[in-house]
C-alpha cells in the first residue's frame, strides 16, 4: 500500500488517469503563457510599425525642406520678402527680414555699383494638406538695382 501511494507501483486506475491528458488548469495556464507571449510580440510589431511611419514622415519632411531650399535659390528676398509657392503636394510659405543693413555693391574701381545688397534671414514654413510639415530658415543675399549702367 505504501508503494502505491508513493507512486512506485501503477495499478489500472493510475494508468487510466494518466492517459486522459491535460487537466483544465494545465490548459488554462498554457493559454495564459501563450497569450502573454503573443501580447509581447504584438507590442514589438506595433512599435516597429510606428517607427517605420515616423521614419517615413522624417524622410518626407527632409525631402520637402531640400526642395524648398533649392527653389528659394530663385527668389530674391529684397524684391519678394514674403510669398507662397506650391511645390507638388507641399505648400511653401516664406518671410524674409533684413539681417544686415543694405550696402552698395562695389565695382572693380571701388565705386558704388549698380546694386544695393542686403543679407536676409528667410524663414520657410512647409505644410502638406494644411498640416505643418517642417520649418527652417536660411540666409540669402537680396539685391536691388539702384543705378543705371550709364550712371557709372
Amino acid at each position: 500500500m505504501v508503494g502505491r501511494r508513493a507512486g512506485l507501483q501503477r495499478g489500472p486506475m493510475t494508468t487510466r488517469r494518466l492517459a486522459r491528458g491535460f487537466s483544465l488548469l494545465e490548459a488554462i495556464v498554457a493559454l495564459a503563457i501563450l497569450a502573454t507571449a503573443g501580447m509581447g510580440l504584438f507590442a514589438a510589431m506595433s512599435q516597429s510599425v510606428q517607427m517605420v511611419a515616423r521614419a517615413e514622415n522624417a524622410r518626407l519632411a527632409d525631402s520637402a525642406v531640400r526642395n524648398a531650399v533649392a527653389w528659394m535659390e530663385t527668389v530674391n528676398p529684397a524684391e519678394t520678402p514674403q510669398g507662397e509657392q506650391q511645390l507638388g503636394e507641399v505648400t511653401l510659405r516664406w518671410t524674409a527680414q533684413l539681417a544686415e543693413p543694405e550696402r552698395d555693391a562695389m565695382t572693380g574701381y571701388l565705386e558704388p555699383g549698380l546694386y544695393r545688397l542686403g543679407l536676409y534671414d528667410v524663414r520657410l514654413e512647409l505644410s502638406r494638406g494644411g498640416r505643418p510639415l517642417a520649418e527652417t530658415s536660411v540666409r540669402r543675399v537680396g539685391y536691388r538695382q539702384v543705378r543705371e549702367a550709364a550712371q557709372l
